[in-house]
């Protein structure tokens, strides 16, 4: 019974977010915004729950944490993230990378201390990510308006209904580990870690976008709707046919 409940709650989600995936951008933008206020204030306060929480925990992460770990680390967290990127490959009718994408994770679990170590790039096997949102995008589902989430970030409708699919195809989501405290131990290291792992990766690049910026949240915006097009054309881009991020 819970089980139908949280699929028909995914469902009805997707559906709600789908609906704003009919807006249309105004002529010359580069994506539809009519929910810019809103969003802004969602903006400013994950810029201040960066700047009081996630940018100092990543900091004191990589001080604290030998690089030769840090790396173990990040191919764990690429590690558990490839069952939802083999779905996505399957949803894509992408057959080859599908086998490659099992290829890597079985010879990484294997070989690799599971998943800790990264063999399989060695073999020829790299890390290559997708998710439900490019999935929908190679099914020429409209991107729809730009939102941004509370702690998530930037999106889109497409992308906000592919954040909740993912969730829903992760098998860790419906896993649980032992009970009281080490289970909720464990749940907030899985939704913690990717996140600090990731700003340490590109502190620079986020710092320069949020602090540096003359408007942090055009220019978050723009960086990421060019970033996600750029996956969705699978790297095929014209760059000349690309807005200036700092245009607007």
């Amino acid at each position: 019974m819970a089980m139908k409940s949280a699929r028909g709650a995914l469902g009805a989600l997707a559906l709600t977010a789908l609906a704003g995936c009919a807006v249309e951008a105004e002529p010359g933008a580069l994506i539809a915004d009519p929910y810019e206020n809103v969003n802004r204030a969602v903006h400013r306060f994950n810029v201040a729950a960066d700047t009081v929480v996630l940018r100092p925990v990543a900091m004191a992460y990589d001080t604290v944490t030998p690089t030769l770990f840090q790396h173990m680390i990040s191919n764990f967290v690429d590690h558990l993230r490839l069952p939802v990127v083999f779905f996505n490959n399957i949803f894509q009718g992408d057959v080859d990378e599908a086998l490659a994408t099992l290829g890597r994770f079985g010879v990484n679990t294997i070989v690799g201390a599971g998943g800790l170590l990264d063999p399989a790039t060695e073999v020829g096997l790299p890390y290559d990510p997708t998710d439900f949102g490019l999935t929908l995008a190679s099914h020429d589902a409209s991107e729809g308006p730009f939102i941004m989430l509370p702690l998530f970030g930037p999106s889109t409708g497409r992308d906000a209904v592919g954040r909740l699919v993912d969730f829903g195809l992760d098998p860790l989501t419906y896993i649980g580990v032992g009970e009281g405290a080490g289970a909720t131990a464990a749940t907030a290291a899985r939704f913690a870690t990717p996140p600090v792992v990731d700003r340490s990766e590109n502190f620079e690049v986020i710092d320069q976008v949020l602090y540096e910026s003359e408007d942090s949240y055009v220019t978050l915006r723009a960086a990421y709707v060019q970033s996600r097009r750029a996956q969705a054309a699978h790297g095929v881009l014209d760059p000349e046919n690309l807005p200036d991020v700092f245009a607007e």
